[in-house]
């Protein structure tokens, strides 16, 4: 849920809270619990108020943007005033990496003055990446996300799930070489842009699936058969400047971030990344929130 400092207005509605029934279901449980923990932060905040809600559920390291550019957001949260706005948001996307602690959801949100039967006047697209701590509980990574016009019709509330069930992978690796591959396909892309067009970087990366979502301030979401032929209108040349990579333990799933400058507007980036069958890096999702 993109919550820059600007529109810290927010309180949250519940959501649905559970998965659906299914005889056959081989998706891990810790699944349902990334998609829980999203919609648990939404209640609690609706309850406790923005403070209180974020307070909780972002991790120490967590980042959000403000301004333009990335800080840790819960020193930032501990010190804000109490605001009278109202913020809905829900997942309606969520993925999980194989060790079954590191994942990501996104969905929309909406910004009311002051009460949750008040016409929403700002709307956007959120994306949350999660880790579960030590003790078993969700915590938020990275909190980004665009404001753009309002929708035609509402948003909808049904979660995607992903296509592909994987197995839950057990041992414990070490992800520096996967962060190492992930910023090295962030030079690529970076190389790619600056002398060609983002178009051509997004042919090198970007993954040819359903799942596939491309968020630009001031635009909907590109998502599935949207997501493509937008990349390949991209002709314009890109500039990128990545900051650091974070991978799960089973180097399956990972996300990236920096600053980028396209068409005259500059602005932060986040980058999420999934191996695909053939353990290639693939780009899944994307956030620019450029101005």
């Amino acid at each position: 849920m993109y919550k820059p400092v600007s529109l810290l207005l927010f309180a949250a509605i519940g959501y649905l809270s559970g998965p659906p029934a299914r005889t056959t279901d081989t998706r891990p449980s810790a699944y349902w619990t990334l998609v829980l923990a999203e919609r648990n932060f939404a209640e609690f905040t609706g309850k406790h108020g923005i403070k209180a809600g974020f307070t909780r559920y972002l991790a120490d390291e967590a980042l959000v943007v403000v301004r333009g550019r990335y800080q840790l957001g819960k020193p930032l949260y501990e010190k804000m005033a109490d605001q009278p706005s109202v913020l809905s948001w829900w997942p309606v996307y969520a993925d999980i990496a194989a060790s079954g602690d590191f994942g990501y959801t996104t969905g929309p949100f909406e910004v009311r003055p002051q009460a949750t039967t008040d016409a929403p006047v700002a709307f956007g697209q959120f994306t949350s990446v999660w880790r579960k701590t030590s003790t078993g509980e969700w915590k938020v990574l990275a909190d980004v996300g665009i404001t753009h016009p309002a929708p035609n019709q509402p948003a909808a509330a049904t979660l995607h799930e992903p296509s592909v069930t994987r197995k839950k992978f057990l041992a414990a690796t070490d992800t520096a070489t996967s962060q190492k591959e992930l910023l090295g396909l962030e030079a690529d892309i970076a190389q790619v842009a600056g002398s060609r067009s983002l178009g051509a970087a997004y042919r090198q990366v970007l993954a040819p699936t359903e799942a596939v979502r491309l968020y630009r301030t001031g635009s909907q979401p590109y998502v599935g058969p949207t997501a493509i032929p937008f990349a390949a209108s991209q002709t314009a040349r890109a500039t990128y400047t990545s900051v650091k990579a974070v991978a799960a333990a089973s180097n399956d799933l990972g996300f990236t971030y920096g600053y980028a400058q396209y068409q005259q507007q500059s602005g932060p980036f986040l980058r999420i990344w999934r191996r695909d069958a053939n353990c290639v890096w693939k780009l899944v999702h994307e956030v620019m929130d450029l101005h």
